[in-house]
């Protein structure tokens, strides 16, 4: 089990998971973002959090400096996307810090990170083969 393999390699208190999710202006749409933090916290004893590039609150910065305040030391930021769209490519290393562009126009700014935060910024969701398993789980309900 994944979750029990990271609780072994890591401090779990001073990492944070933000799950960085597009945001919709459907109300419904966000509970979906946040059950699967749910369901990722319960399986890697980690704290994770939500943050979002439009629409919901909290956008992904604040996310990222509510771990900051509360003593993280490293952060790992998921793109919930499945595309390697702007957000994944350009808005988000921006706003990281991790690659160099203006600063998309969200109302927010590029994080500041203190020099003892590790940012680590992880592939977006894609193609992955699991996926597959979900589609036919799908069709077999239909059938």
């Amino acid at each position: 089990m994944i979750g029990k393999e990271i609780e072994e390699e890591i401090e779990k208190d001073r990492v944070g998971i933000i799950i960085v999710g597009h945001g919709s202006r459907v109300p419904e749409s966000k509970m979906v973002y946040e059950e699967i933090a749910r369901m990722v916290g319960e399986r890697s004893g980690m704290k994770v959090q939500v943050g979002y590039m439009k629409h919901w609150e909290p956008n992904f910065t604040k996310a990222i400096n509510t771990f900051i305040r509360e003593g993280a030391k490293k952060l790992i930021v998921v793109p919930l996307f499945f595309l390697p769209g702007t957000h994944v490519r350009e808005d988000i290393p921006v706003l990281l810090g991790l690659k160099e562009g203006e600063v998309p126009e969200f109302g927010y700014d590029r994080i500041e990170l203190p020099d003892d935060v590790e940012i680590i910024y992880t592939k977006h969701i894609g193609a992955d083969e699991r996926l597959a398993d979900v589609v036919l789980d799908r069709v077999k309900d239909a059938l």
